[in-house]
């Protein structure tokens, strides 16, 4: 009886460490797709990079000149989200409402892109998960993903702290 706990428990033990393995591995891969996926994006003439991991594709620019928000800034805007493989983890779009937030309320990424963006600009967001979700993820968002968002700036209410 001893003896047959004694194996039960070692392939217990056995089952959590391959689990554990299995998921620090998927983790690695999907940091690594990440960083492919944002080297490929820059082959495309149209694609701009701020910085390492966060790039962008005018969609649509606004008309007229525009200030810019800040962090304080509280904002009004479509934001359309999916993962490489093109599901959607979130959109206002299908919500059917646009989204009003403090622009310091949203990931890194969001907030240094949408930061340079005007009234009535529309753009094509890549989001390395250094700069959103990184390691922990989200439900709807396995760990260490790329984000990818359609953000359409709607409003721009100054100084709302």
């Amino acid at each position: 009886m001893i003896e047959k706990m004694k194996n039960i428990l070692i392939l217990l033990a056995t089952i959590i460490l391959i689990s554990a393995c299995s998921k620090s591995l998927n983790i690695e891969m999907n940091l690594q797709q990440s960083e492919l996926f944002l080297e490929q994006n820059l082959l495309n003439s149209e694609v701009i990079e701020i910085e390492p991991g966060l790039q962008y594709m005018i969609l649509e620019s606004s008309p007229s000149n525009t200030s810019r928000p800040k962090l304080e800034d509280i904002i009004t805007a479509d934001f359309h989200g999916t993962l490489m493989d093109d599901t959607v983890f979130w959109s206002s779009i299908e919500i059917g409402e646009p989204l009003t937030i403090q622009l310091s309320q949203l990931i890194p990424g969001c907030q240094k892109i949408i930061s340079l963006m005007q009234e009535g600009d529309f753009w094509r967001v890549f989001i390395h998960p250094n700069m959103a979700y990184g390691e922990e993820g989200r439900p709807e968002i396995p760990p260490n993903s790329l984000l990818i968002f359609d953000i359409k700036l709607h409003k721009i209410a100054k100084d709302a702290v």
